[in-house]
């Protein structure tokens, strides 16, 4: 026998030995390996079963009173006095402030005077007038001569129409030296005080007067809601299908409700570029007179879903832009499951698809329990 041949049959010999107490070792590893046990956990569930529910969406809104105006003088003068005090309510018709009239009642002094001088022409002008037409009727004087009687009494005539009409002037402006209330309302500041020369050209008001026994509430909804209310509300027209919300709500700064319901009565023109929404105004009784311009709140339109699930905000877990449940199988392990076509309403989240009745999710702590483990229903005590 070849040496050199018996000594490859021995290596290959080892070499196969080796190989296949290699493959046994791992096999006894691979078999001895424990199987990873589900953690169990003892957990609060809730079972879901489609219902009715009721989608609220909020929207942040500025108050306005029905109507906002700015008072201002109609004449120049100084400020004699202020009949009213800042926040004060005020009627349609009642006095605000007295400018000075001493100006006016001197203009009115001379149109009075300039006026009987008037009326005097104007009756020497009609005792010419009467003369010239007996003298042309007999033929006395020349037609000609009762012709340019007549256009002096017409000219004296339209003279005392012209100082009548000074005189009315001088009364109005009299007048607009009381500045009165327009309609109903609160007072706004008072910037200008006793003794302060005011114009008609001022820039700055006397005041402002807001009337708020009605407001309105003007809030922004976006270009994608829009849509969907188009889609799925009845109406010929935009404003009918948004005016098919009933009872419009309001929520105060401090979170409470308005006590009055409200309705859609505008939609404006355009959307906003910038934001790609559409300014809609809502207009509410207020009786109580609580509301005032510059308010703000939150309207709340709300829309009745059914066959829904109501997942409380307290049983989801937030993670990477997705909201998260802890759905429990048949064999009682947990798996974490990505919401679908929900809306936030309030502490739900309206769900309407991805479920079945009578499926069970984890009630709360979510976050703090392992995927796949082993749950046990938490009894109520």
């Amino acid at each position: 026998m070849n040496p050199n041949t018996s000594k490859a049959a021995y290596i290959n010999t080892g070499i196969a030995l080796f190989l296949a107490l290699l493959l046994t070792a791992c096999g006894d590893h691979k078999e001895a390996a424990p199987e990873q046990q589900a953690t169990p956990v003892t957990a609060a569930l809730i079972s879901l079963n489609p219902e009715e529910a009721i989608v609220e969406n909020s929207y942040p809104a500025q108050i306005e009173g029905k109507v906002n105006v700015e008072i201002r003088p109609q004449v120049s003068g100084y400020i004699n006095k202020i009949h009213i005090d800042e926040g004060a309510y005020v009627k349609a018709g009642q006095a605000l402030f007295t400018i000075n009239a001493s100006v006016y009642r001197e203009q009115k002094n001379t149109s009075l005077a300039a006026l009987e001088m008037a009326k005097s022409q104007l009756a020497t002008a009609q005792l010419d007038l009467e003369k010239y037409a007996i003298l042309s009727e007999k033929k006395v004087v020349a037609d000609f001569s009762y012709q340019k009687a007549k256009t002096a009494y017409d000219a004296a005539r339209a003279a005392v129409r012209q100082q009548q009409a000074l005189v009315d002037a001088a009364d109005l402006n009299i007048g607009f030296t009381v500045v009165k209330a327009p309609v109903s309302g609160f007072i706004g500041r008072i910037p200008k005080r006793l003794g302060a020369l005011v114009s008609p050209t001022d820039a700055q008001a006397l005041t402002t007067l807001s009337q708020v026994d009605e407001v309105y509430a003007y809030f922004s909804v976006p270009e994608s809601e829009i849509l969907h209310i188009n889609d799925t509300r009845e109406g010929n027209t935009l404003l009918q299908k948004l005016q098919t919300f009933k009872d419009i709500g309001l929520q105060m700064a401090n979170g409470k409700p308005y006590g009055h319901p409200g309705k859609i009565d505008m939609m404006d023109g355009q959307f906003d570029p910038g934001t790609g929404a559409v300014t809609l105004r809502a207009t509410f009784a207020n009786p109580q007179l609580l509301l005032r311009s510059g308010n703000t709140a939150r309207v709340v339109l709300s829309t009745t879903q059914t066959g829904v699930f109501k997942i409380p905000v307290l049983a989801t877990y937030e993670m990477q832009d997705k909201i998260f449940v802890g759905l429990v199988d048949a064999q009682n392990k947990m798996n974490r499951v990505a919401l679908k076509d929900y809306i936030k309403s309030g502490d739900y989240y309206i769900v309407s698809s991805g479920f079945k009745a009578g499926d069970r999710i984890i009630a709360g702590e979510l976050a703090a329990i392992p995927e796949k483990s082993l749950i046990t229903a938490k009894k109520n005590n």
